[in-house]
């Protein structure tokens, strides 16, 4: 009697004891899975900043080059401007005889 105890508790210790490392080795394997995974997130999300970040510049610095030609724009219509007013004030002295 005491044999047949002792050898089932034995079996049953021999089964805990695989089913922990067959768990152990199961969790093991799913959090590797889940790393992998992980890892590949984080560099396709990093990819997609990256890209933008680029995108970003390259609008950034055809906006500065737009904004340069803007400013040589406004210049000339300035002078352009001005050169206007004198040209009316002149003709306007002429026509109302002013001087």
């Amino acid at each position: 009697m005491i044999r047949i105890v002792a050898g089932s508790v034995t079996a049953l210790i021999g089964v805990m004891v695989w089913y922990l490392k067959y768990q152990t080795k199961r969790q093991a394997e799913r959090e590797d899975k889940h790393d992998k995974i992980q890892e590949e997130e984080r560099k396709f999300n990093r990819a997609i900043i990256t890209n933008e970040l680029k995108s970003l510049h390259t609008d950034n610095m055809k906006n500065s080059d737009l904004n340069n030609q803007s400013l040589v724009l406004l210049r000339g219509i300035g002078n352009n401007q001005r050169k206007l007013c004198k040209l009316i004030e002149g003709v306007d002295k002429r026509i109302n005889g002013r001087k």
